[in-house]
C-alpha cells in the first residue's frame, strides 16, 4: 500500500487485537493492541510513519482502546466511548508538548486490569471516572523514560499470561492517572 510505512503496520496490528478482545470476549487482547500502540508510537518517532499515520493511530486507538474496551462494561460504556472519541479527536488536531486529559491507553489499561481484578461493575464505575478526565484539561507528561517505558511494556506483556502481574498493570496506571496531583515531584520522572 502506498503512504503507508512501518509503525502504520502495528496501528493495523492494534485493530487486529481489538477486534480479537471482541470476537473471543478476552480483554486480554487489549494488552496486546496497547504493545502494539507503543510499537507504533516507537517508529512514528522515529520517522517510519506514513502520510495518514496519526490518523490511522488515532483510528485505531478508538477502535481498540475505545470500543473493544467499552464493549467490556455495557452498562456504562457511553460515556467512556464519547469521551474517548472526543480526547483522541483533540489530540490529533492539537499539538501539545504533554497529554491535555488522561491518554485514552491508560484509561483502557486502567479498565481493563480494574475488571480481570475487581470486576465489571466497579471496572465500570471506574469508567465514568475516565471518561471525565479524559475530558478534562488536566495536563499529563508524556512518558520518555525509556527504562520506564520498558518496563511497562514487560509487564504488559506479563499479564497476558499471569494475573499477578495484572496488579502492576493496574498499579503503573493508577499511578499516571494521579501524577497531576504531585506536579514534577513524580512526573520528572516521566
Amino acid at each position: 500500500m502506498r503512504n503507508v510505512d512501518l509503525a502504520d503496520y502495528f496501528s493495523f496490528f492494534n485493530v487486529l487485537f481489538g477486534f480479537l478482545a471482541i470476537i473471543f470476549k478476552d480483554p486480554r487482547f487489549i494488552f496486546v493492541a496497547a504493545l502494539m500502540d507503543g510499537f507504533d508510537g516507537y517508529l512514528a518517532r522515529k520517522g517510519f510513519s506514513g502520510k495518514y499515520g496519526k490518523y490511522m493511530d488515532s483510528l485505531a486507538d478508538f477502535a481498540s482502546f475505545g470500543v473493544a474496551t467499552a464493549f467490556f462494561f455495557p452498562t456504562f460504556s457511553l460515556a467512556y466511548l464519547l469521551a474517548g472519541m472526543f480526547r483522541l479527536a483533540r489530540f490529533t488536531a492539537e499539538k501539545t508538548e504533554n497529554f491535555v486529559g488522561f491518554p485514552i491507553t491508560s484509561s483502557s489499561l486502567l479498565l481493563v486490569s480494574a475488571s480481570l481484578i475487581f470486576g465489571k461493575f466497579y471496572a465500570g464505575i471506574l469508567s465514568l471516572i475516565l471518561a471525565f478526565l479524559m475530558i478534562s484539561e488536566i495536563k499529563y507528561k508524556k512518558v520518555k523514560s525509556r527504562p520506564l517505558l520498558l518496563l511497562t511494556a514487560f509487564v504488559i506483556a506479563g499479564a497476558i499470561f499471569n494475573l499477578y502481574l495484572v496488579y502492576l498493570v493496574f498499579a503503573i496506571n493508577l499511578i499516571y492517572l494521579i501524577s497531576p496531583i504531585f506536579g514534577e515531584k513524580l512526573s520528572k520522572h516521566f
